[in-house]
Order: structure tokens, then sequence, then C-alpha cells
């Protein structure tokens, strides 16, 4: 019999068996209405047409949903293998373990993980390791050093290096730092027990520096580092605490040594350049006068190579030309004696000369010679010379 029978149990008044009335307030939980509602919702997935004309939902997109899943991930995982080189990189491409390129900086693209991958070493950065004694007290402090005389010292240096060979970089060694390390306190050891305690600590470091780069280049170069050392250079070169006084004053008389040299290299960069002022215009005065000297030469020659030629045409007219210039030259530079004939006196007629004065010529006397008469002497004169005279 159903509850709400009114017989059933003999209660008039309720018809629902847990003593509710039937126009008592419904329950805030409808399970009903949430169910229509979710059957609504689920309408959007597929169309409709179920029992009762309401929303029927459509599972046919649920089978898609794993591959449509499973297609981004493969998209992620494709886009996952572009990448970008910087300015100061190089990339070295790995295919299952094995170099199979070196790429330049800019936008590349290799294969996802885990088919390649790609490794980015800074080539163009300069790296710095400092190396030897740390200043702690320990026996086995690798900067405590033996030199060729014998004597302990704490050396502490700095080894600057690049990359120049990616590929041996990453791969020729497990720890390439640990090797450049290994490398460049062998080299210094060796060069300070090839060395003097006293170039060590005064004008032997410049060169230590440079004999301990070059053996430590060429150990990693044997050992296929990939690196180039660009400079090793002496932070600190001391000797025990139990010396450091004494070797204090050795240091102060470096320094005055090192001062004096610099004013002494002052004193020559002010007087060099004037020295060399004054024989860059001596050089200049002797090439003028070689010049003038060349040129006046030069003139000689032209002129006696015209004579030449004037003499090969007409000779007798040449030689005559020379013998009175050359006449000439010689009597204007002597004493000249006119002789008017015979039993005439000898006049001496002082006319001036190169080194006297024609005033004194003018104004003195003639003087008259009383020689014996002389049977007069004529000297033939050649046609030539007469008509030249004329």
């Amino acid at each position: 019999m159903p509850w709400s029978d009114p017989g059933g149990n003999g209660n008039k008044n309720d018809n629902n068996p847990w003593g509710r009335r039937p126009n008592s307030q419904k329950p805030a939980f409808d399970i009903q209405r949430i169910t229509q509602e979710l059957k609504k919702l689920g309408g959007i997935f597929g169309p409709g047409g179920g029992r009762g004309g309401g929303p029927k939902m459509n599972y046919r997109w649920l089978h898609r949903l794993p591959f449509l899943v499973m297609a981004i991930l493969i998209l992620f995982w494709i886009a996952s293998g572009v990448y970008v080189v910087g300015p100061d990189e190089e990339g070295i491409v790995l295919r299952f373990g094995k170099e199979v390129g070196v790429v330049q900086p800019g936008l590349h693209y290799r294969l996802p993980f885990p088919f390649e991958r790609v490794y980015l070493p800074k080539v163009a950065q300069s790296r710095r390791l400092v190396l030897g004694y740390s200043g702690a007290a320990d026996s086995m402090n690798p900067g405590m050093m033996l030199t060729a005389d014998e004597n302990v010292v704490d050396v502490r240096f700095s080894v600057q290096y690049r990359i120049t060979n990616p590929s041996h970089y990453l791969f020729a060694t497990t720890n390439p730092g640990q090797l450049i390390a290994y490398c460049a306190e062998s080299a210094m050891r060796e060069v300070v027990g090839r060395s003097k305690m006293d170039d060590l600590l005064t004008t032997g470091r410049g060169a230590m520096e440079q004999q301990a780069r070059q053996i430590t280049q060429r150990l990693l170069d044997r050992y296929q580092a990939g690196v180039h050392i660009d400079a090793l250079r002496l932070l600190d070169v001391g000797p025990p605490k139990a010396v450091q006084p004494a070797f204090t004053d050795v240091t102060a008389a470096r320094e005055d040594m090192e001062r004096l040299r610099n004013e002494a290299q002052a004193y020559a960069s002010a007087v060099i350049p004037k020295s060399k002022g004054e024989a860059a215009a001596m050089i200049t005065n002797a090439e003028a006068y070689k010049q003038q000297v060349v040129d006046h030469a030069k003139g000689d020659s032209a002129r006696f190579t015209d004579i030449l030629q004037a003499y090969e045409k007409n000779p007798k007219v040449v030689s005559e030309r020379m013998y009175l210039q050359t006449m000439q030259n010689i009597l204007s530079h002597t004493r000249k004696v006119i002789v008017e004939g015979k039993e005439r006196p000898v006049i001496h007629l002082h006319l001036p000369t190169a080194g006297g004065s024609p005033t004194d010529s003018i104004f003195a006397a003639p003087a008259v010679s009383m020689a014996p008469p002389m049977a007069p002497t004529v000297s033939p004169v050649s046609p030539s010379v007469s008509g030249a005279k004329s």
C-alpha cells in the first residue's frame, strides 16, 4: 500500500511517512533539478534528442581528445629544437653524443631531445684563474716553490685565457679548468726552479712571466685543451715570513732604483729629441750644399759641352776667342809696361789689381825707367788677332 493511502496507517492528517505535512517547505538540495541542469549543460557537446525531448550528450569528441593532446605535445617537442647562439658564443651540436657541427651566432634549429644536444661555450670571454700561494699556513701549499739557489718562495699568480677550439675544450678533458691550473703550476715551478731568488724579487719577473706563459701554452697544446693563454701575471712573490724584514729593505732599494731609472729616462726623453732636431738641420744643410755643388758642376759641364760643339764647327774662331779671354784674365791682374819706341822711356802703369785700390793707381805718378835703348822688337800679330782688336 502506498504511503499516501489515508487508510494505510490510520493517519488521516499526514500522508508522509516521515511526519511532514504536504504543504511543508521543500529541501534546499533538489537532486532532480541538479540532474536536469547537468543534462542541459551536457547538450553543448552534442545535439539534443534524448529521452523526453531533453538534450543528449555526444561522446564522440572524447575519443579524439588524446590525439589532440598528443599533437600539441608533439608541436611543443618539435619547437624545443629552436635555439639562439649569442654573439660571444659558438654552438657545438651533438647527435647521439657525436659532434656533427659547429654553428655561429644567430638563430638555429636542432633535432629535439634526445636526438641532438647543443653546447654553447663563450669563446669571446676572457677567463681568469688565480693560483699559487693562498696565505694559509699549509705545508702542502701549491704556491711554495724552490728556487735555483735553494731558497723557498711563496708565489701567487693569475692566468688569463680564452677558448679557441670549443670542441677540444668541451670533450678533450672532463675538467678544463683543472687541466689549465695543473699545467700553469707545473710551468711556474719549472721557471722558478731555474731562477734565482734575487731575480724573482727584483728585475726577473717579466722574463719569468713570459717563459711560464710559453711553457703552459705548449703543455695545453699537447693535451689539445683548445685554449689560448693571453697572459700570465705574477701577483705576489715573497720570501717566507721568517726573513721578511730583510727582504723589505731589498724591496725599498729596488724602488729607489726604479725611481732613478725613470728620472734618467725622462732626461733622455728631453735631450734626445733636441739632438735629433739638430742632426736633422745639419743633414738638411749638407743636402742643400750638395745640391748646390752638383748644380754648379752640371752648369760647367753644360757650358763645356756648348764650347765643344762650337769648336767642332769652327775650331779657329773658337781657339782665338779662348786665347783672348785667357790673356784678358791673366793681364788684368799683372803690371803693365808700355814701350813707345826706340830710345824712349819705359813707362810702368800702376793699374788697379785685385788686391789694390783703384785710387792709388790713378793718382800715382808713372814710373819712368832709364833703361838703355833697345832695338825695337816687333812681334808678329796674326790678322785674326788684329781683326779681333779692331
